[in-house]
């Protein structure tokens, strides 16, 4: 690895399991040798490529071989090609192409390449080593600090899913930089939620690595990966599997995902999100006397990151109120028919629980209409 590389390692902690993430900027060089330190005893490595990366994974290939057999799957991701049906051909794939129970699935894109990856790898044989290494903030600040593995269904957004460890992640923050500028800045979207749900002392590191995206890129990116991992590893060194006190990170989802989906994929997952929040924000200051300073500092956040009233998406807001009935976190509290279970926030850090350690309440369907309505309509 280059002596001009600078690598951080942290360590990821899930009740008792433990994965190394390593990044920084300029670590591609040094992957493959994080690859057979940590799967010395490998035959196989079957790479899930988003199809824009075949350059990347090219150069990965050439010098991970002939430590390893490697070959790859590539495909263009997207919320429609995240579904049971891709999973079940690429594991077809896998095993005609000799996977066996000491192959590794390796991840090479973005949050949903990384899902579709975790599910074929938690099923295969029961169960075969999986690696991430992400591409996008989404994928790198997010979606891999967590166990979560799911893909869609036709009812909604992840209903179909597990949880199931990586044995190692790694990514070269210039992969990042690849993004489109606007995407970019939406794709952080989750870093300001973990400000606005479990660390507000963060705002002030968020907003001034959003000011040095512009001049230096790379101090940026490393300041939003310490904040997600530092705002997420407290909850999920307890809850590991998000069941409970980690709910919480699922602020702005509900409506969210509701959002990507009725969009037609013109909505990506941060910006959705980032609505979501919003969205989520109007219906803790109506029901829970959320303060005008808190909904200013949700405006305040999400109009760093490009999202405001002029950019609002054209949505079918009577879709979103559909897909919202049949959000992933149904059954976890008890809700009324015209209800739907949400995190809502007291104030931006404190969030509001129906229980003590459940961070969910129910919504009237007519509340959330109207939020709707004033945010999007």
């Amino acid at each position: 690895m280059p002596a001009s590389v600078s690598v951080h390692l942290r360590q990821l902690e899930f009740g008792e399991t433990r994965i190394p993430y390593h990044y920084g900027v300029g670590l591609e060089g040094g992957i493959p040798d994080l690859l057979r330190q940590g799967l010395g005893d490998a035959d196989v490595l079957l790479f899930l490529v988003d199809g824009r990366l075949a350059d990347t994974y090219q150069r990965l290939a050439r010098q991970l071989r002939p430590a390893f057999e490697v070959s790859s799957v590539e495909f263009e991701p997207s919320e429609y090609a995240k579904n049971l049906n891709a999973v079940g051909d690429i594991m077809e794939q896998a095993v005609a192409r000799g996977v066996t129970r000491k192959s590794v699935i390796v991840a090479l894109g973005g949050g949903t390449i990384g899902n579709i990856a975790g599910m074929v790898a938690a099923l295969l044989f029961r169960g075969i080593r999986l690696v991430h290494l992400p591409t996008t903030p989404v994928g790198a600040f997010d979606s891999v600090i967590s166990l979560k593995q799911a893909v869609n269904l036709t009812a909604g957004k992840n209903l179909c899913g597990t949880f199931f460890a990586p044995t190692l992640v790694a990514c070269d923050l210039d992969w990042l930089t690849t993004v489109p500028a606007r995407l970019l800045r939406t794709s952080l979207v989750e870093m300001a939620k973990n400000v606005l749900t479990t660390s507000p002392g963060q705002e002030r590191k968020f907003l001034a690595a959003t000011e040095l995206l512009t001049v230096d890129q790379a101090r940026a990116l490393e300041s939003f990966l310490e904040i997600g991992i530092s705002a997420k590893q407290p909850l999920l060194r307890a809850d590991g599997k998000e069941k409970r006190e980690a709910l919480v990170f699922e602020y702005g989802h509900t409506v969210g995902h509701a959002i990507e989906l009725a969009s037609a994929g013109t909505v990506g997952h941060g910006e959705a999100v980032g609505w979501g929040m919003l969205v989520a924000a109007e219906i803790s200051r109506a029901r829970l006397d959320l303060s005008a300073e808190d909904l200013g500092t949700h405006t305040r956040l999400m109009g760093a990151l490009g999202i405001t009233r002029a950019t609002r998406p054209a949505v079918d807001l009577a879709a979103v109120g559909e897909l919202v009935a049949k959000d992933n976190k149904r059954g976890y509290i008890a809700c009324g028919p015209d209800e739907v279970a949400m995190v809502l926030l007291r104030s931006v850090g404190e969030v509001a629980c129906s229980e003590p350690g459940m961070p969910l309440v129910p919504v009237p369907v007519e509340v959330l209409d109207g939020a709707l309505r004033t945010v999007l309509g």
